[in-house]
C-alpha cells in the first residue's frame, strides 16, 4: 500500500473543497481564452485570480517551473509555458492547472478551441473528452487501473489516435503528485485495485498523429508536429462506484 492511497473522511472533505475550487478557477480560465491575448497575459490572469481565491499555484517554482499554469497550445502535450505567443483563431489550448491550501491539493485540465478550429481539431478534442468518460466509467471499485488504461486506450486507437506514454496521471490530495501512476494505456485486471476513499487524476493525452514526443526545456511536443488534446478531472473511489470531484466538463457515465 502506498501512503496516503487512502484518504480519511477528513481529508476527502478537505479535498473536495479543492476540488471546487479548481472548478472555479479553470472555468474562469476557460472563458479568458480569446484570439489575440498571449500565454504569459492569461498565466497572469490565473495567477491575480488565484490569488483573490487564497490559494497558491505550486507548479510555479516546482524544479524550476516559471508559472502558476501549464498552457500547451496545438503540438504541445504537456508542461507548456506561458511566454509571447499569442494565441490565433484556429489554435487549440489545453489549460492545465494545481491549486495547494493548507496542505492539499487539487488539479484539472481541459483542452479547448481559440474562436473558430477546423473540424479535425475538434473531432481530436471530442474523442480525448470521450476517453476521459469511458476512464472514469471504468474507475469502480474492484476494478484495477489497467481497467481505467485500456478504456482510454481502446477507445482513442479505434478512432484512429494514439496515446502519449511517458505521461499520465496520478494519485492527488495530500501532494502535487502521489503514487500509483494512472495511465492511459493498460490491460485489463492488471495493477492496483481500486478501493473506496482512492483519490485521483485520470488525464488522457492523445495525439492526432503518432505517439512519439520530444521534450525540450519542459515542454512536451508530438514529434511529427500534429496536434494534442488532454484533459483531466478528480475522481474519488466510493463504495459503490465514483464521484467526479472536478466539474469542467459533465461526464457521460
Amino acid at each position: 500500500m502506498y501512503m496516503a492511497m487512502i484518504k480519511t473522511e477528513k481529508e476527502i472533505k478537505e479535498i473536495t473543497i479543492m476540488a471546487d475550487l479548481i472548478t472555479e478557477l479553470i472555468n474562469k480560465s476557460l472563458s479568458w481564452v480569446k484570439p489575440g491575448i498571449t500565454t504569459f497575459e492569461l498565466d497572469k490572469k490565473i495567477e491575480d485570480e488565484m490569488n483573490k481565491m487564497g490559494v497558491n499555484g505550486p507548479c510555479k517554482g516546482y524544479h524550476g517551473f516559471p508559472c502558476v499554469s501549464c498552457l500547451s497550445v496545438n503540438e504541445s502535450v504537456t508542461h507548456g509555458i506561458p511566454d509571447d505567443r499569442v494565441l490565433l483563431e484556429g489554435d487549440i489550448i489545453d489549460i492545465d492547472l494545481v491549486i495547494e491550501r493548507n496542505g492539499y491539493y487539487s488539479d484539472c485540465s481541459r483542452t479547448i478551441a481559440v474562436g473558430k478550429i477546423s473540424s479535425e481539431a475538434q473531432r481530436l478534442i471530442d474523442v480525448t473528452e470521450e476517453c476521459l468518460y469511458k476512464g472514469i466509467k471504468a474507475a469502480q471499485p474492484g476494478n484495477t487501473l489497467g481497467d481505467i488504461g485500456f478504456a482510454i486506450q481502446s477507445h482513442a486507437e479505434s478512432n484512429g489516435y494514439s496515446v502519449v506514454r511517458e505521461y499520465c496521471g496520478h494519485f492527488i490530495g495530500l501532494d502535487m503528485h502521489e503514487s500509483p501512476s494512472v495511465t492511459n494505456y493498460g490491460t485489463p485486471g492488471v495493477g492496483e485495485v481500486l478501493k473506496p476513499g482512492m483519490i485521483f487524476c485520470i488525464e488522457p493525452m492523445i495525439n492526432q498523429g503518432r505517439r512519439a514526443i520530444r521534450d525540450k526545456n519542459w515542454v512536451t511536443k508530438t514529434r511529427d508536429g500534429k496536434l494534442s488534446s488532454r484533459c483531466e478531472h478528480m475522481v474519488l473511489i466510493t463504495e459503490t462506484g465514483n464521484k467526479v470531484l472536478t466539474k469542467h466538463i459533465e461526464p457521460k457515465l
